[in-house]
């Protein structure tokens, strides 16, 4: 790690000289190209955020009896409950002679408090104490929630930026996705990072990308670690290709193809965007994952994703379908996620479907319905507020494993958004999210199944406060 961070200080040492050199000899540099240089700094910003992030999370099962049935309401103890802060501070450059620049950001976090005790886990809006998610210390045996999460700094971005002409950008070094691929980062306030590069063409309404990377790290771990398959191996570096057309009606394709260099895993999408003249947006999607140490054949998930707007009212409307089969858990059902690793924080796609009510609704032969409704209140007086009511319901997924029987998983949520006015905290945001999930199944725990959930209630209270410094 030491090495990594010794080639990203020397190339902005080097960036940082190749500026202030010039500038101690102006006397001898075209006026030009001082302004370029100066560019960099004049056309740079430096922002960040606070936020503060209060968690309750209720699961059943904490006392169960023996057979004992997950749902009907069995006792709930606390899996998570802490209050955490979290604050970043970013400087994204301009560009020295219209080329070259520099983004960096660093962001700290640390509990205030952590009440889930032996129950609960290390949770994603701190740091986790083991280094990777493939360590086999992250949860260990009788570890209490404090011992699994520990406060501490770490950085998202990190990258040289480029652009040459008017068509073609590239960043190198520690950085989020930004051109048409398969990849994607997991968040908490902070994206997670790959370490490798990537290169986009635009070229009127084709957009075309490119993207390499050697690491990655979810923003809950502190350094970037290596790809592995599912069997704990090596499966070397990732890349992926992207490609994104507008038709002239302004309906969008977008297809994009990832892989391993050293492993057979591989993922790909398509995506069709559009609006109608009455603003009804539609989706159709497909997204699919080729790894037979995971699936038995192509696993795949159908999705359509629709809203629409009238007056202060917003709709959305949105479906899924899976099928992935597994060849791993033959006694569980197996689910889809849409990454280049098996693993849970290993890396991530480019996926666009985001319900916010607990469960993915991704098991095999799963069958999953959303819908939500929300208003905004300004036309009453009530300028910054907007609240609403959303729910999902996922059936079809079939466990082999005996005496267990259809998942039947549902959850709603009531939310709640108050962007700040006036005052000190003007541009803060306060937001409030309620979800109450149930796991209508006879199963005595979830692990019937890969990815679905025992009964929770889930309370989320978030404050964030974006800053500008220049």
């Amino acid at each position: 790690m030491e090495s990594k961070f010794f080639k990203v200080s020397a190339l902005t040492a080097a960036m940082l000289g190749a500026v202030a050199m010039p500038a101690m000899a102006q006397q001898d540099v075209p006026q030009n190209i001082i302004d370029e240089e100066i560019a960099f700094f004049s056309e740079s910003k430096i922002s960040g955020n606070v936020n503060f992030w209060f968690r309750d999370r209720q699961r059943a099962g904490k006392d169960n009896a023996p057979g004992e049935i997950i749902g009907n309401d069995t006792k709930k103890g606390a899996n998570l409950d802490h209050g955490s802060v979290f604050a970043n501070l970013g400087f994204n450059s301009g560009y020295i002679a219209d080329t070259v620049g520099l983004d960096l950001v660093v962001y700290s976090t640390f509990d205030l408090y952590q009440d889930a005790g032996k129950w609960g886990a290390g949770h994603e809006m701190n740091f986790l104490t083991c280094d990777s998610p493939y360590a086999s210390d992250c949860y260990p045996e009788g570890a209490t929630a404090e011992d699994t999460g520990e406060n501490g700094v770490s950085y998202s971005t990190a990258n040289l930026k480029f652009k040459f002409g008017e068509n073609v950008t590239a960043k190198a070094g520690y950085f989020q996705p930004s051109v048409p691929s398969t990849l994607g980062v997991n968040w908490s306030f902070a994206p997670g990072t790959y370490l490798g590069g990537e290169v986009g063409a635009n070229f009127g309404d084709l957009a075309l990308g490119a993207v390499y990377a050697t690491e990655y790290k979810a923003p809950w771990f502190k350094s970037t670690y290596e790809f592995q398959n599912g069997k704990g191996e090596d499966a070397g570096e990732i890349y992926s290709l992207g490609a994104r057309y507008t038709l002239a009606n302004g309906v969008s394709i977008d297809a994009g193809y990832g892989g391993l260099t050293d492993g057979d895993r591989k993922n790909a999408h398509v995506k069709v965007k559009g609006t109608t003249d009455g603003g009804f947006f539609w989706s159709p999607q497909v997204y699919m994952i080729d790894d037979d140490n995971q699936y038995d054949d192509t696993a795949f998930q159908l999705a359509f994703l629709s809203s629409f707007a009238s007056g202060p009212y917003s709709f959305r409307a949105e479906t899924t379908y899976t099928m992935a089969d597994s060849t791993e858990k033959r006694d569980k059902v197996g689910n889809f996620a849409y990454r280049l690793t098996e693993a849970y924080g290993g890396s991530n796609g480019a996926y666009d479907i985001w319900w916010n009510n607990r469960s993915d609704y991704n098991h095999d032969g799963e069958l999953a319905l959303f819908g939500s409704m929300s208003r905004d209140f300004a036309d009453i007086g009530a300028t910054g507020l907007n609240a609403g009511i959303s729910a999902a319901y996922g059936f079809g997924a079939k466990s082999d494993k005996a005496g267990v029987d259809e998942l039947k998983e549902y959850a709603f949520s009531l939310f709640a958004n108050y962007a700040i006015q006036t005052g000190a905290l003007k541009d803060a945001n306060i937001s409030m999210y309620y979800t109450q999930y149930y796991n209508d199944s006879n199963a005595t725990d979830w692990g019937a199944y890969s990815n679905a959930f025992n009964d929770e209630t889930d309370y989320k209270l978030i404050l964030t406060m974006p800053f500008g410094i220049k």
